[in-house]
């Protein structure tokens, strides 16, 4: 399985896009009466900067999620992965696992944690249709996915599977 980043791929898209359609109001109006054309063109080029400083603040900030390299299945048509996020002075900090299908265009979060609860080394594919999580701290959510059962075990002892208790 070749593990793509596709939501990625759609944001510079649509990035593409506005910057195809912002374009594509400036050239046509390009020969329009001055009172047609002016506006237009003014808007245009407005929303073509805003567009560019947002991008440019966007890649600015520091990154609040960090991910795992991705965990394959036996069969390596399925691969899931941990996802840090951690707002840092803004508040909220968690783990999730995703479980990824289709190379990347259908996904499943199978576990929802405490920041820093899980690691790579405590995820095991125990079969490619069973998934075993170990985690620490508190545990939000576990849900298996209509194509793997996922077992969720403290390390402590106490295992939980298919279940979602919220805090």
């Amino acid at each position: 399985m070749i593990f793509v980043e596709w939501w990625v791929i759609e944001r510079f898209c649509l990035l593409l896009l506005a910057v195809a359609i912002g374009s594509a109001a400036i050239w046509t109006v390009r020969k329009k009466r001055w009172f047609i054309r002016l506006p237009i063109q003014l808007l245009s080029g407005l929303s073509l900067i805003a567009l560019f400083a947002m991008l440019t603040l966007v890649l600015s900030l520091p990154a609040a999620n960090t991910y795992s390299e991705p965990i394959y299945s036996p069969n390596k048509k399925m691969a899931v992965r941990i996802t840090e996020y951690n707002a840092s002075g803004l508040g909220g900090a968690d783990d999730t696992v995703k479980l990824f299908t289709s190379h990347g265009f259908s996904s499943d979060v199978v576990f929802f944690g405490d920041f820093n609860s899980i690691k790579p080394q405590n995820i095991r594919w125990k079969s490619d249709s069973e998934l075993e999580i170990s985690y620490e701290g508190a545990l939000y959510q576990c849900n298996s996915s209509h194509r793997v059962k996922v077992v969720c075990s403290n390390r402590k002892g106490v295992q939980q599977g298919d279940r979602s208790p919220r805090h």
